[in-house]
């Protein structure tokens, strides 16, 4: 029990302890010109009642990413991908859609996947393909996605997040730009905070769907990551990502993320970005921004 609700109960036992005879015997005397000390009339005229906590929420958000890889390969492949979202949340739940804008220029084994990231496919180079980055351009994969935050009634620090999410393959994929068919994610987030500190770690499984143009399977992903609080309204982070490959008998993509995020005001956000590839299988590097508005 905290020291204020110390005092409040102090209080109210005294109140009790004060002898019956004399709450009887007291007189209490008003005149004439006396006012209420309550005066509801004035109170109503002066001040306007505010929520105090907004149980749904609307937020949009966009921005830009671009990232650049050689995937042991002389050709470049140079993604450029502009997301959009909109995210519905209430109470313990949230919903989101989200897609994005793709233009991209690889050798023809790369495609595209989830959200404008790379995919290195079993697609058979000839010597001259190595050398050749064609560029498509398109609109992604649509995601509609599911999260239930779970309250912990031992710490008030502790978070969980349970996330469901299907991709529609809207995605031209004659093009690069998706598989062509329906994929599934399910995932867990959980953080703990500790003062200005927040460790935070994922872990997934994704299902993709049997496509003739690819060899896939499914495949688990994670990462493990700590934030700190510059502010209540600023913080950085970062975090080691690693993804089962998609494509049999290739490498797992491995990279390091890092980031800045601030909250400018009531409505406005800001989130910058960066990538580092770790493996022949990933991008070389990525950097990105996204800004949020929060209606």
């Amino acid at each position: 029990m905290s020291y204020k609700k110390i005092q409040i109960v102090s209080m109210v036992i005294l109140g009790l302890s004060i002898s019956p005879t004399y709450a009887q015997n007291a007189v209490i005397i008003k005149t004439a010109d006396e006012k209420p000390a309550f005066d509801e009339a004035s109170i109503n005229e002066d001040y306007i009642a505010v929520p105090i906590y907004n149980k749904n929420e609307l937020t949009f958000t966009t921005g830009y990413d671009y990232s650049s890889g050689k995937f042991n390969l002389p050709a470049n492949t140079n993604i450029s991908y502009i997301p959009y979202s909109m995210k519905y949340s209430t109470e313990s739940w949230s919903f989101k859609a989200s897609s994005g804008y793709i233009s991209f220029a690889a050798p023809k084994n790369v495609i595209t996947a989830v959200e404008g990231a790379p995919l290195v496919t079993d697609v058979m180079l000839t010597g001259t393909d190595r050398f050749v980055s064609s560029r498509k351009n398109g609109f992604g994969d649509v995601y509609l996605s599911a999260t239930y935050s779970i309250e912990n009634p031992y710490s008030n620090d502790f978070y969980i997040d349970l996330t469901a999410r299907i991709t529609i393959p809207t995605a031209d994929e004659t093009k690069g730009l998706g598989t062509g068919k329906v994929d599934y994610m399910l995932k867990a987030d959980v953080s703990y905070l500790i003062g200005n500190l927040m460790p935070f770690a994922t872990v997934g499984y994704r299902f993709v769907g049997e496509t003739h143009l690819y060899d896939l399977q499914n495949s688990f992903f994670a990462s493990v990551g700590l934030s700190y609080y510059l502010t209540l309204d600023t913080s950085i982070g970062v975090s080691y990502e690693y993804r089962e490959s998609a494509t049999p008998g290739f490498n797992s993509p491995k990279e390091i993320f890092a980031y800045t995020d601030v909250q400018l005001d009531d409505h406005w956000g800001l989130n910058i970005y960066g990538v580092v590839g770790l493996n022949n299988v990933t991008t070389d590097y990525g950097v990105g921004t996204q800004i949020r508005y929060k209606f």
